[in-house]
């Protein structure tokens, strides 16, 4: 968890985000994502291909990029759900927004945190935990 502040009289960011990782125990089974590792000997060659002329001895330690190949769903990590999400309409009938237009103050007002870390993986709080 990152804590971010600029002064005193300024609001607290808390950076909440879960990292990408294959098993994530917060996705369900099947849906997690899935990230290949490429060390930088396993591109070495893919790099050479990219520069018309390279040889891999020009390479540094005849290396070339680290790299994820990632397939994920929009559900994978920490992320948020537009209103598009859930259904076509919102406030009222109107068309629903998108992840692209939630506008970006939605994502920096006033919060709470809850503390749940005490409840056994797996548990669904009730309203009477958040009370």
């Amino acid at each position: 968890m990152r804590i971010l502040e600029e002064n005193a009289m300024s609001r607290r960011i808390i950076d909440l985000s879960v990292p990408l990782e294959n098993e994530c125990p917060s996705n369900p089974k099947g849906y997690g994502p899935k990230i290949e590792y490429q060390s930088h000997k396993d591109t070495a060659d893919t790099v050479i291909s990219i520069f018309t002329g390279l040889k891999k001895s020009q390479l540094p330690d005849e290396e070339g990029w680290a790299m994820e190949h990632v397939k994920l769903t929009t559900h994978d990590g920490t992320h948020l759900d537009a209103p598009w999400h859930y259904s076509t309409k919102m406030d009222g009938n109107q068309r629903a927004i998108t992840i692209d237009e939630v506008p970006l103050d939605w994502c920096f007002q006033p919060a709470v945190k809850l503390d749940f870390r005490h409840l056994p993986d797996g548990y669904v709080a009730t309203a009477d935990d958040v009370r």
